[in-house]
């Protein structure tokens, strides 16, 4: 059963530790535990629909979805240098 988790939950069913099911996430469980949740008010199912889902098989999946993100700098991303000062004029001597 597909199912969005509306509010943290603490405890353990069915071997899933319910405090690791985020609000506003969607996640694939077992009929029994869906159905307990949405009793519960705590999750509500959701129609199959292309997405992210997160699987309760892989404790990492989580991270891979939100890690690897690096923010640079704006002069790093291009490349650019800084700009250079043009070049002053010598006054000449007399």
């Amino acid at each position: 059963m597909r199912v969005r988790i509306l509010k943290p939950s603490a405890g353990i069913i069915e071997r899933v530790s319910l405090s690791s099911l985020l609000p506003g996430l969607t996640y694939e469980l077992p009929e029994s535990l869906g159905t307990f949740l949405v009793g519960k008010r705590t999750a509500e199912e959701v129609v199959p629909t292309p997405g992210i889902v997160v699987p309760l098989d892989n404790p990492d999946a989580f991270h891979q979805i939100i890690g690897g993100v690096t923010v640079l700098h704006p002069r790093e991303q291009t490349g650019d240098r800084p700009r250079r000062q043009p070049a002053r004029k010598k006054k000449m001597q007399k």
